[in-house]
């Protein structure tokens, strides 16, 4: 049981830095590398606020308005000159994670920060204590894959950012502002890299490289899903599920490498993504 409770959980923290980094993909077709940095201004701010009495919880909710704030900066003077050129767009996010997490270092210094968890201890799940915080995480990341799957399906706001993935050109020619959806779609992931910073904070010590080793895996799993909220999933599944099994039964220090290898292979036999649609 404590197996597979590791494993649920690495799937539910994959899916909680995935799903800003799919957003920004699946609309604006662009890989955002400054994720990871998003992530830092988002752990942070929930730090700073801890600091200052806030709660958890509150600190969580400002992390995410600071990363927010922070992508409708960078997309109003960078990103929003470069969506014709995706090559341009992953070296200037990638130069922008950079400037953030030197700017975090400036301010913050090399030492590790710590968040603590709203809950501590331990849950009992079928006769196994496991950490409660954890169990919190893998609830929080299926309510936001529900959450996102109604969004996208069955709102009007979903329906016009559907309109504007797939026929920007028609979604111009019937009125609707694609420039404002752009900008829209790429605060939300800013935002969501936020959550997912505070939100992971409690689990790991805090520096600002530290989200790099989270994103890391990230990347591969949103290039995998095919571009669909099934396929996100599906790869956070897989690459979760390997990463946790080949760690306990192998050797824990290859397991990053096995995960690329099996995203490499699933890529050439699905070039098309995880996706499922019918015939």
């Amino acid at each position: 049981m404590q197996l597979a409770l590791d494993v649920v959980s690495a799937i539910g923290i994959l899916v909680i830095v995935v799903l800003g980094l799919a957003v920004v993909l699946g609309v604006l077709d662009v890989i955002n590398l400054a994720h990871t940095g998003f992530m830092a201004v988002g752990v942070y701010t929930a730090v700073t606020a801890t600091e200052h009495g806030w709660s958890f919880w509150a600190a969580v909710v400002a992390a995410m308005v600071g990363s927010g704030m922070a992508g409708l900066v960078v997309e109003a003077l960078v990103v929003r000159r470069l969506y014709a050129r995706p090559l341009e767009t992953i070296l200037a996010t990638w130069g922008i994670s950079l400037v953030i997490i030197q700017a975090l270092t400036l301010g913050y210094g090399h030492n590790n920060q710590a968040l603590v968890a709203p809950l501590t201890g331990a849950a009992n799940v079928l006769g196994t204590p496991y950490p409660a915080y954890r169990l919190v995480v893998i609830a929080i990341a299926a309510a936001l894959v529900a959450a996102l799957a109604l969004l996208v399906r069955y709102t009007r706001v979903g329906l016009t950012v559907r309109m504007v993935q797939s026929n920007e050109n028609l979604a111009r020619a019937v009125g609707i502002r694609v420039s404002l959806i752009r900008a829209t779609t790429f605060v939300v992931g800013c935002a969501m890299a936020g959550l997912g910073g505070a939100l992971l904070g409690p689990t790991q010590a805090i520096n600002p490289n530290y989200a790099v080793s989270l994103v890391a895996t990230a990347f591969l799993a949103v290039i995998l899903a095919g571009r669909r909220l099934s396929g996100v999933v599906a790869a956070c599944v897989i690459l979760g599920s390997v990463q946790i099994l080949f760690g306990r039964w192998a050797n824990p220090v290859y397991s990053s490498t096995v995960v690329i290898g099996i995203a490499v292979v699933l890529m050439r036999i699905r070039p098309e993504g995880l996706t499922w649609r019918r015939a």
